[in-house]
């Protein structure tokens, strides 16, 4: 074989391996005839961007809705406008006697270590404390002012908004005490008498969120109780109600909603278990005898106390007292220091010349019946959320699902996340809602369950651009 034979060999060879040889091809973004032109959310705080205890800047730009328009925009989509609050400190707020208490968002802390006497007794553990002391006059200027751009606005998120509030035209209405049912909505609601229902609707939203329904089972649940849930049977004909309104705002809508995730999975309701044992009374024989004789006293004799290890004493429901038991959780607020140094859930023994039974308030305590109560209701309320979406033709995201894979952690983006409180990097320092790196991996699923639903080629968040906890 001449040269040139051998050559041309050579180069039919090199072709034949070249168009042989795999190829990997670029993500192509795609809407596949979804319209994200004007996209509008409605949900409570979650969708918000509340955070860390309170409402603030740069809680809201990290919001989950905000963080889907953002890949939107990839795909057509158009500009997402929201209800922005002129403060970075945060403004949070609880009802109080006469008004409202005011405080600023929560951040991570070394608070010193002190014994019961308030010694100093070591270097200093980290907790979430707020940023400064809270000034009322302020703060309740910041969180009455409105918004820091015009609207209308595509986030109609509210903390505190539960099913049935989404549509009430009446949240500006003063209570007993004077102030607006809901400030949250109040600041940036289109008139003193529109609902968040009514200013997504007059929108006309060509693709819409809705995730609700937290706050009907986590209101009760962060009050330590089952007493305070939305029944079924409202929830199943009201939710149908609002994504129905939704989809008829205009001609071709699409939408996505999302389930509802255990709330007692979440930090504020397992922090505190994991390092207080609810047997964690240890007596020998003189001190169990004692307290049986004091609870028999003051006519709590169904109270057993015995040497060795003990469960504490709390108040349920109905006003009886009980012994804790495995399974039962102590809730994020508990006064740990009342447990350690003032016998709560034992015996006060400050009070002399004879102690008295100080059992923990039902508040603080979510027993085991509470636990499958709230569960029970939760999991109705997702069945009514998947029957609407798959009869109405909606996405769905199941976050009840994605949040239970995360106990024993998760990598995103090679980034490992769990509900671990502040280590875990998913939620933030109030234990109840995300962080910012939470809320883009909890974005991403629902583009992906838009995706598997609509056939579009949405780019998921990079979760590495997103922040967790900041540290000291």
């Amino acid at each position: 074989m001449n040269i040139m034979k051998k050559l041309l060999v050579i180069i039919l060879s090199l072709a034949l391996f070249t168009a042989c040889e795999p190829k990997i091809d670029e993500f192509k973004a795609s809407a596949n005839g979804l319209d994200f032109s004007k996209f509008v959310s409605v949900g409570n705080s979650l969708t918000s961007g509340y955070a860390d205890g309170a409402l603030y800047l740069s809680g809201q730009e990290n919001s989950i809705p905000n963080i889907m328009a953002t890949q939107f925009k990839t795909v057509g989509g158009g500009d997402f406008k929201q209800p922005l609050i002129g403060t970075n400190d945060g403004v949070g707020f609880q009802q109080i006697p006469g008004g409202i208490y005011c405080y600023t968002k929560m951040i991570l802390k070394i608070v010193p270590d002190k014994d019961c006497a308030g010694n100093p007794t070591g270097t200093g553990s980290l907790k979430p404390g707020f940023i400064s002391t809270p000034d009322q006059a302020t703060l309740q200027a910041q969180l009455f002012a409105p918004p820091t751009v015009t609207g209308p606005y595509n986030n109609m998120g509210v903390p505190g908004a539960n099913l049935m509030s989404i549509f009430y035209n009446r949240l500006g209405d003063p209570t007993p005490d004077g102030h607006p049912f809901n400030p949250f909505f109040v600041r940036f609601a289109s008139s003193p008498n529109s609902s968040m229902l009514q200013d997504a609707i007059v929108q006309q939203p060509t693709f819409f969120y809705l995730w609700i329904g937290n706050n009907d089972a986590l209101t009760s649940a962060l009050a330590g109780t089952d007493q305070l849930l939305t029944p079924a049977d409202t929830f199943a004909k009201y939710y149908p109600m609002a994504t129905g309104a939704l989809l008829a705002s205009t001609k071709k809508p699409k939408g996505v909603v999302g389930t509802i995730p255990d709330v007692t999975s979440i930090p504020f309701f397992t922090t505190i278990s994991k390092q207080l044992p609810y047997n964690g009374v240890t007596l020998d024989s003189a001190q169990a005898s004692g307290l049986n004789q004091l609870y028999t006293l003051y006519g709590h004799g169904d109270i057993k106390w015995q040497k060795g290890q003990n469960p504490f004493v709390y108040i349920k429901n109905d006003g009886t007292w009980a012994q804790m038991k495995a399974g039962d959780l102590f809730l994020l607020t508990l006064p740990t220091d009342s447990v350690k140094c003032k016998g709560m859930g034992i015996a006060d023994p400050t009070i002399l010349p004879i102690p008295r039974p100080y059992p923990i308030p039902g508040k603080f305590v979510l027993d085991g019946a509470e636990q499958a109560n709230i569960k029970a209701r939760v999991d109705q309320y997702n069945v009514i959320i998947k029957g609407t979406a798959a009869a109405q033709n909606l996405a769905c995201a199941d976050m009840n699902a994605h949040l239970k894979t995360f106990a024993s952690g998760m990598v995103f983006d090679g980034i490992k996340v769990s509900t671990t409180f502040v280590t875990g990097g998913l939620f933030s320092t109030d234990g109840v809602h995300l962080n910012p790196r939470g809320c883009a991996i909890t974005a991403n699923y629902f583009l992906q369950a838009i995706n598997a639903k609509y056939g579009s080629n949405i780019p998921q968040a990079n979760v590495t651009n997103y922040s967790g906890l900041i540290f000291p």
